[in-house]
């Protein structure tokens, strides 16, 4: 066997294995991004809850961390809507009730910030 096919057959099993489409890189190493294999898996290959489930405890740690850090995002971005905001979107007069709500969470708000608390 020449020193080509030898380099050629190397480079070959080098690459077997899954590949991340998005990166082309095996998925056992870490891509630029910071994300890992575990995290390229199918949908619903893991579940979160199942004892069984052959997980290694960083790779545990490291998906409550993820799911966390969602949670947190979807609180921020549900906090962030208006009770007035959904009607206007839609192109209609808030109601009443929607207002008062509004009014009572700037009053809070600036409660709060007088107590320092924010």
């Amino acid at each position: 066997m020449s020193a080509e096919e030898h380099v050629q057959k190397a480079s070959a099993h080098d690459s077997a294995g899954a590949v991340d489409p998005k990166t082309g890189n095996t998925l056992s190493h870490h891509d630029a991004s910071g994300e890992t294999a575990f995290e390229h898996g199918k949908e619903g290959a893991h579940n979160r809850i199942d004892g069984k489930d052959e997980r290694s405890f960083a790779n545990n740690i490291q998906d409550a961390k993820r799911i966390e850090k969602e949670e947190e995002a979807a609180q921020a971005a549900k906090d962030a809507i208006k009770p007035t905001d959904i009607a206007k979107s839609h192109g209609n007069e808030p109601s009443r009730g929607a207002k008062i709500d509004e009014q009572i969470e700037k009053e809070e708000e600036e409660e709060l910030r007088r107590k320092g608390k924010i």
